[in-house]
């Protein structure tokens, strides 16, 4: 049930909810009598704060008091996320709360975890009494400010971690230190991914509170708020979910164990581990699984056929586990499947013990891939998935397993880069390359802060008379007296979303350079600068322009964006309507690295573009190879038939200037003619073209 008086909010939330498998009925309020329980009792209902005049707590309150809403899971909606909100929620005898303005999938998301864990509370038993056979834990909001290193909350906060005085906020570090230090490195680490835009986080650490009591408490962080005029906040709570000196069996089943496969997770295997920290003989070893092409088929069947399917891969792990013993001719004798573990939506993990060496954990982690060569069969339907696994073993008495865990995560990664499909054994390069990359993710994170990045600009020159015509902006890192790869630091920019600050800065350095260049009277040269798919699809890349455009007094037309073919081709209905905002302004669009990407020609004759630009792949050789030669051709001519400019990059010698001049195109850029320089340079540059031009004409 969805009750709401929004009809725009209760359309859109519905569709969005019947693409991922809900049946759902829309209620703009609710009648006397509650008819819609009698005629149909709903599995999960989600509530408004206000519906129709009524407060969401009336509501909640209603069908908590209707004997066919007692049991039903509530998810509350929310404008806010906060300690209040939070004490609603509860109070109005909801079970979970939701911020309104999550998007359909993430409601989604939320909405199908609180129906599973329901689902396990009625199949582990209801008391006489009717009500849930779980105790409400006690929880408590927070809000945590990175920036000024502090978290903050009221009484109910500080008391749940039974800290001495009242105080109102503390330093994180100082609650950070209440965190046993595995989970603390684990809970910082997916910390570190959501503020670079990453999934919101539910994580369960270990504690040892203020007064000595050890406790487990979920931390789930609701929202995160970025305010360009404030410091980033992030919001959440804090639930205690400490098994009641272990007496409580449906909390711990709750807490350790996944709801729709039974499988005991993270938090199980940790606390396993290390009540058992070394294997009675032998070796132990630890596989992490990666179910490769997972989302594909998320997409394609929906939620409860995803469901199904992950049952049926642990169910093959599981005969595979039983099976090791028999397999005689590839594991030692005696080696044995301690556990199949559950570690998020489309991962898993094999605890492997009395190996005799690592070679033989390789071979098991490769019979897993090997398994999956057999179709899975869900509701008639065959689906064919592949894994990617990474395994570590153990080489003495593994005190800490976090990091042993860690290791043959690192390994899966590399797998899952590598193609997939594939088992790879953990070695110490890859945690090297790992953390060589937090590193640099850390410092990218500050390098505009503290003025490492700058914009090179290479010019782009006319072919026939070598006179200038514009600039290519590109983005450079100066870290530590070294320049960083532009590829490699650029490529961690796009995965952890900080292109976007970085996009807008360039937007605004090519603006400002354009207004030197029209303070030297060279109105008549234009830049380039190179933009993410991320920004284009922010919605705010318009307004982004048009700003530094007036801050900067230049004109619209001196201006280019530039984008590569394959990125405006993953969603190219929105692409179209982005670049047509960005057109209107009278900015130019070009296609970066175009004939390497998967366009459709549908689309480009849809798109605004003004520019094509043939990659370096093809200029490289299209001095000597026939085909190299007709693909630059071609789209000299397409772009002819299309009235657009058209580019050639990457021109480094007089043979391919004169192939490409021969085939009609006549503006280039490449060491040929100039490398990309910083500013006071391309200035230098554009006065001395002026002075060249200056003396032509006189000569004429």
């Amino acid at each position: 049930m969805l009750i709401d008086d929004d009809p725009i909010w209760l359309m859109s939330t519905g569709k969005g909810l019947r693409e991922r498998g809900f049946i759902v009925t829309e209620h703009p309020g609710i009648t006397p009598g509650l008819p819609e329980l009698n005629d149909n009792p709903p599995d999960g209902a989600i509530v408004g704060e206000r519906v129709a005049g009524q407060s969401g707590a009336e509501i909640c309150r209603k069908l908590r008091e209707h004997p066919a809403g007692a049991l039903v899971p509530i998810l509350w909606l929310s404008d806010q996320s906060d300690d209040a909100a939070t004490r609603h929620a509860g109070d109005a005898g909801a079970a979970d709360y939701c911020l309104r303005s999550f998007s359909p999938g993430t409601l989604a998301h939320r909405l199908q975890q609180l129906l599973r864990i329901s689902q396990l509370e009625r199949s582990l038993g209801q008391g006489s009494s009717g009500k849930p056979v779980r105790a409400k834990p006690a929880m408590a909001g927070f809000e945590w400010l990175p920036r000024d290193c502090r978290v903050q909350g009221k009484a109910d906060l500080f008391s749940l971690l039974e800290w001495p005085g009242q105080p109102d906020s503390l330093p994180h570090r100082d609650l950070l230190s209440l965190i046993a230090k595995p989970d603390r490195r684990r809970l910082w680490s997916v910390l570190a991914r959501l503020l670079s835009g990453g999934p919101t986080v539910r994580q369960e650490v270990g504690v040892i509170t203020g007064t000595g009591n050890l406790r487990r408490l979920r931390i789930d962080v609701r929202e995160v708020h970025a305010d360009a005029r404030g410091p980033v906040r992030v919001c959440g709570v804090i639930h205690d979910v400490t098994p009641a000196g272990g007496s409580d069996p449906h909390i711990y089943q709750i807490t350790h164990f996944d709801s729709l496969t039974g499988l005991p997770n993270r938090a199980w295997l940790l606390n396993h581990l290390r009540s058992k920290p070394s294997p009675s003989s032998g070796l132990r070893g630890f596989a992490s699984i990666e179910i490769d092409r997972f989302q594909l088929v998320l997409e394609a069947l929906g939620p409860t056929a995803t469901d199904r399917l992950f049952v049926e891969v642990t169910h093959r792990l599981r005969r595979l586990a039983n099976e090791a013993r028999s397999l005689k001719d590839d594991f030692a004798v005696g080696t044995c499947i301690e556990a199949v573990t559950y570690h998020g939506v489309n991962s898993l993990g094999l605890l492997i013990d009395r190996l005799t060496d690592s070679a033989a954990a390789l071979r098991f982690a490769r019979a897993v891939v090997d398994s999956f060569d057999e179709p899975f069969l869900v509701g008639g339907r065959e689906c064919f998935l592949r894994a990617s696994v990474g395994v570590h073993v153990s080489s003495g008495q593994l005190i800490d397993p976090a990091p042993w865990i860690t290791h043959a995560d690192h390994a899966r990664r590399v797998a899952a880069t590598d193609g997939g499909d594939t088992a790879i054994l953990f070695d110490a390069s890859m945690s090297e390359g790992e953390a060589d990359r937090l590193d640099m993710e850390s410092g990218l994170r500050k390098a505009l802060e503290r003025g490492e990045m700058s914009m090179h600009f290479q010019p782009q020159f006319s072919a026939w008379d070598r006179q200038l015509v514009g600039f290519e902006a590109l983005m450079r890192w100066e870290r530590n007296g070294k320049m960083q790869p532009a590829g490699k630091f650029i490529a961690l920019a796009e995965e952890t979303n900080l292109i976007i600050p970085l996009g807008e800065w360039a937007v605004d350095e090519t603006c400002k350079a354009l207004a030197a260049l029209k303070r030297l009277g060279r109105t008549d040269c234009s830049i380039a600068v190179n933009l993410s798919s991320k920004q284009l699809h922010t919605g705010t890349l318009p307004a982004v322009i048009d700003n530094a455009l007036t801050r900067h007094a230049v004109d619209a037309n001196s201006l280019d964006v530039e984008l590569t073919e394959s990125s405006m081709m993953k969603d190219a209905e929105r692409a179209v309507e982005a670049l047509k905002a960005i057109r209107a302004l009278g900015v130019g669009l070009a296609v970066d690295d175009f004939g390497t990407g998967h366009s459709s020609l549908a689309y480009l004759t849809r798109l605004p573009l003004t520019t094509l630009k043939i990659d370096r792949s093809f200029v490289q050789d299209v001095h000597t190879s026939e085909r190299s030669r007709a693909v630059a051709s071609a789209i000299v001519a397409l772009a002819a038939n299309l009235h657009l400019s058209v580019v050639a990059e990457g021109v480094e010698t007089e043979e391919q200037r004169q192939t490409l001049m021969a085939l009609g195109c006549d503006l280039h850029q490449g060491w040929l003619y100039a490398r990309a320089v910083p500013l006071d340079q391309a200035l230098h540059i554009a006065a001395e073209d002026s002075a060249r031009r200056s003396l032509s004409e006189l000569a004429v």
